[in-house]
């Protein structure tokens, strides 16, 4: 990093001295945002909690080497049982509200890990390539789930999967006839006949077209001819029953949240296999879930921005960096954008670690930092060559001021890590996905962090060196996204499945930008942000994509 005797990279943009909470008015406003974000994370729980409140319970277990839940009905109604299986890179809790709106009307259901993800310490067999391999691995988990609940329940048997998780249960249901019905989320899977599995029903969002083909293939098979979405064809006692729903506005992952998904879902079970209930025209438990944890995690960047007045200036503004051109900006901007897709192309990625996607992806991260940063120590060095006569610290001393200020930089960013441990991945634990890696996973962490840290201090110093035009952190963001996306284009096979999960990937930069936006406001140094959002989304990769052989 560039800097003068302080260490500081960046001149008084930083604006340090000038912090909101220092002005009466400013301190009123911090103290609004505290009681508003308290109020908000407050509610935003209390509306996650409430639909499990609503049902008998919910039950930790271990079926063999697979983490499960089971979600009962209240008043010990002794229903059916549906399991449920989660797609690629999810995990069990973000199944949950189909577990509760069906636990809401008398059914049990179970969720569980496939192995590689969540908390499942098997890796994944068979990984993106060889679909038998991990097919097999899939049946044989889903196998001791359901052998679990008939050992434990009795009774007739449904499945619910999405994506992933919807070839292996339509599949599962094909070899095992008595399964009573079969609920298909973003099926992905093309043996759908007209009576295998037993009374079907697909579920794809509208806005997944790549998926759409396949729903209403198996809806003109049921017709024989077009068949019309939102209509049930064939008989449900003799298994033939069959029904497409093109559920609206939802993506690959919004499908998941849909009130249409899960109110469809549970009038499937009930005209297949009935639940005696009184709660049958309630609407569906977990319906509300984006909203409860939009309202979350709303109340915790607002918390964050009071809690964040305890960091303290680490180094003075410097004034001795020059503003960058306009022409030079945009160069630094672009070229990673361009270079980075051609050359992760011509490299092995695949196997840089045990973890399907995340590999590639953070490759393509540290490629991108390493040229972001090539680009900004040439104009720096550019800028030093120009410069004539300036005083100029020691060695020792800009050493010794470099380390000073990295160790404080390092306690700030410990700090932002923490809160966002507790305020986000907690209830993200708990109520959206595997938040919270088991041990096999740190050595990955660790690696993902090393690769992304380039990028994470290099688009910091982009995006606040003075002369940045306005808006340079959206930008720098937006040429990141689309840079991604000419990757994807050129490598589809490794990459394709961040194409589903973008809106994630736009979340993420807009809220831990927003975080780094008050950590660097108040520490007058990008590296706390950098260490910061490099932790946290290293975190989330290895936690998130699964664990290979």
């Amino acid at each position: 990093m560039a800097g003068g005797r302080s260490g500081q990279p960046l001149p008084a943009r930083a604006a340090t001295g000038a912090w909101l909470g220092e002005t009466l008015l400013g301190r009123l406003v911090l103290g609004l945002a505290l009681l508003a974000g308290l109020a908000a994370y407050g509610v935003g729980l209390w509306l996650l909690i409430l639909p499990r409140l609503a049902i008998g319970g919910v039950e930790r277990t271990t079926v063999g080497t697979t983490p499960a839940r089971v979600y009962l009905p209240a008043g010990g109604v002794d229903g059916p049982v549906v399991v449920i299986a989660h797609g690629f890179a999810g995990s069990q809790q973000l199944m949950e509200p189909f577990a509760l709106a069906l636990a809401g009307v008398g059914y049990r259901a179970i969720t569980f890990d496939f192995p590689g993800h969540g908390q499942h310490v098997v890796p994944l067999r068979g990984g993106l390539v060889d679909r038998d391999a991990r097919g097999a691995q899939l049946a044989g988990t889903l196998d001791d789930v359901v052998a679990y609940a008939r050992e434990r329940f009795g009774g007739p048997v449904g499945l619910l999967g999405h994506s992933m998780g919807s070839e292996a249960v339509v599949r599962y249901a094909q070899a095992h006839p008595e399964i009573e019905a079969t609920v298909a989320v973003s099926l992905v899977y093309e043996g759908v006949t007209t009576t295998s599995p037993r009374n079907l029903l697909v579920l794809t969002g509208a806005l997944e077209s790549g998926l759409r083909p396949l729903a209403q293939a198996v809806a003109d098979a049921a017709a024989r001819g077009p068949g019309v979405a939102g209509r049930t064809y064939g008989d449900v006692a003799d298994g033939s029953a069959r029904r497409v729903v093109f559920v609206p506005r939802a993506e690959h992952l919004g499908v998941l949240f849909s009130a249409v998904s899960l109110e469809e879902s549970r009038a499937w079970f009930q005209a297949t296999m009935p639940a005696e209930s009184t709660a049958a025209s309630a609407p569906p438990l977990g319906s509300g879930r984006l909203a409860a944890l939009g309202l979350l995690y709303l109340g915790a960047v607002l918390l964050f921005w009071p809690l964040a007045s305890v960091i303290r200036p680490i180094v003075r503004p410097e004034r001795g960096v020059e503003p960058l051109g306009l022409r030079a900006w945009w160069a630094v901007a672009l070229a990673p954008a361009l270079l980075t897709p051609l050359l992760l192309s011509l490299l092995p990625t695949s196997d840089l670690l045990p973890i399907l996607v995340g590999g590639p992806l953070a490759a393509f991260f540290g490629l991108y930092g390493l040229l972001t940063g090539l680009g900004l120590l040439g104009a720096r060095l550019g800028q030093l060559g120009g410069e004539q006569g300036r005083a100029r610290a020691g060695p020792g001393r800009r050493m010794a001021a470099w380390w000073r200020s990295l160790l404080m930089a390092t306690a700030v960013a410990l700090l932002v890590v923490g809160y966002v441990f507790l305020a986000f991945g907690l209830p993200a634990q708990q109520f959206l996905l595997n938040y919270f890696p088991p041990l096999p996973r740190l050595p990955v962490f660790l690696a993902v962090f090393a690769a992304l840290l380039p990028y994470m201090i290099a688009d910091e110093l982009l995006a606040r060196w003075p002369g940045a035009p306005p808006g340079a952190y959206a930008i720098t963001r937006v040429c990141f996204l689309g840079s991604l996306a000419l990757a994807i284009a050129l490598n589809p096979g490794e990459l394709f499945f961040l194409i589903l999960i973008a809106p994630l990937l736009v979340a993420y930069f807009v809220v831990y930008g927003l975080l780094s936006g008050i950590v660097y406001r108040r520490s007058g140094t990008v590296l706390c942000g950098a260490l910061a959002n490099g932790a946290i989304f290293a975190w989330i990769i290895a936690a998130t994509f699964p664990l290979v052989r």
